[in-house]
């Protein structure tokens, strides 16, 4: 008898823990992770073609291409796009030299009231002959235009 009443008892434990508000969500296929009832955060991976144009005081010196690894973060709160989190790594090929280049990128996407508002990213490219990238932007909403704020590139691009 004492054995059939634990077992009830652990399975009416087991069923009640199950249904708490605040569990993890894993689906495989974007692991969403609820926070709390109203934030959840979605993340998934995925291959990317890709291209950058490498800009120096304004111009563009190079343009790197190749296929990269992408890490989407979307944070959504009441049912509503906060922010995307984008981090791709991986190496690219210069157009111009052939040189192979590592890039670190992080990208972030604002959103306000559903709309896409601010699209902000940083890079950081290493060449394997010695070329070295770093930069900071964003995307003009308008025109769609890639605007470099900050570069600092190699002393013979300068």
């Amino acid at each position: 008898m004492k054995k059939i009443t634990l077992l009830i008892l652990s399975l009416f434990l087991v069923a009640v823990a199950c249904n708490e508000a605040d569990d993890f969500v894993n689906d495989s296929s974007t692991q969403a992770q609820e926070k709390s009832a109203y934030t959840k955060t979605y993340q998934w991976k995925t291959g990317e073609g890709y291209f950058i144009p490498l800009m120096c005081d304004g111009e563009t010196v190079d343009v790197l291409n190749g296929s990269l690894m992408a890490h989407y973060r979307w944070h959504v709160m009441n049912g509503q796009t906060q922010m995307v989190l984008v981090r791709f790594s991986g190496e690219l090929t210069s157009e111009a030299t052939g040189e192979t280049f590592v890039i670190n990128e992080s990208d972030k996407i604002r959103y306000e009231e559903g709309a896409m508002m601010h699209y902000s990213f940083s890079w950081n490219v290493r060449g394997n002959w010695g070329s070295h990238y770093i930069g900071s932007g964003y995307l003009d909403l308008n025109t769609w235009e890639v605007v470099p704020e900050k570069t600092v590139c190699p002393p013979s691009n300068n």
